[in-house]
């Protein structure tokens, strides 16, 4: 399947199911038993800090992720504030529940989706773990294993953040 095709099918299953359940209960752990769930690692030869500054770096996500259109914070990077992002022409509206400076990044998106992004300091650099659990899949016509779907397409985001942070494997 090709990227463009999983970033935009990624957008729709975040849309699906509306914004509302997570602004009113936040989530912060992945629900295991969802019907789609993908945990995915990387050790990054960078520091946490710089892996941070980057990943938080939301306006720039366009520049290592260029099937995104778009991608703004509305406020500052703190809980509660809301992330709108734009693969593939799909308007994705999340919102933040976890922000723990070179730590931690979770963000709840609808249909039940809860995003986490956990920095560890690891043999001088850092394990990156980017995982997703999606409660609610709705999307006729869908590849049949969402769920490994979906982690093929945080690998590419792993990879792509080390790129950025200049561990060129």
């Amino acid at each position: 399947m090709s990227i463009k095709r999983t970033f935009a099918t990624v957008a729709i299953m975040l849309q699906l199911g509306g914004l509302a359940s997570a602004e009113n209960s936040p989530r912060t752990k992945m629900n295991i038993e969802a019907e789609i769930v993908a945990d995915t690692q990387l050790w990054i030869n960078a520091s946490p800090d710089k892996v941070w500054a980057v990943l938080t770096d939301v306006a720039r996500w366009t520049e290592w992720l260029p099937e995104f259109a778009n991608a703004r914070l509305d406020g500052p990077l703190a809980a509660g504030t809301t992330l709108f992002w734009e693969p593939q022409g799909q308007k994705v509206v999340s919102r933040l529940v976890v922000v723990e400076p070179s730590h931690r990044l979770i963000w709840n998106g609808s249909g039940g989706a809860v995003h986490v992004w956990e920095l560890t300091p690891s043999g001088g650099g850092t394990l990156l773990r980017n995982a997703e659990s999606i409660e609610e899949w709705n999307f006729p016509g869908a590849a049949a294993d969402q769920s490994a779907f979906l982690a093929d397409t945080l690998k590419i985001w792993n990879a792509r953040l080390a790129e950025q942070v200049g561990d060129k494997r």
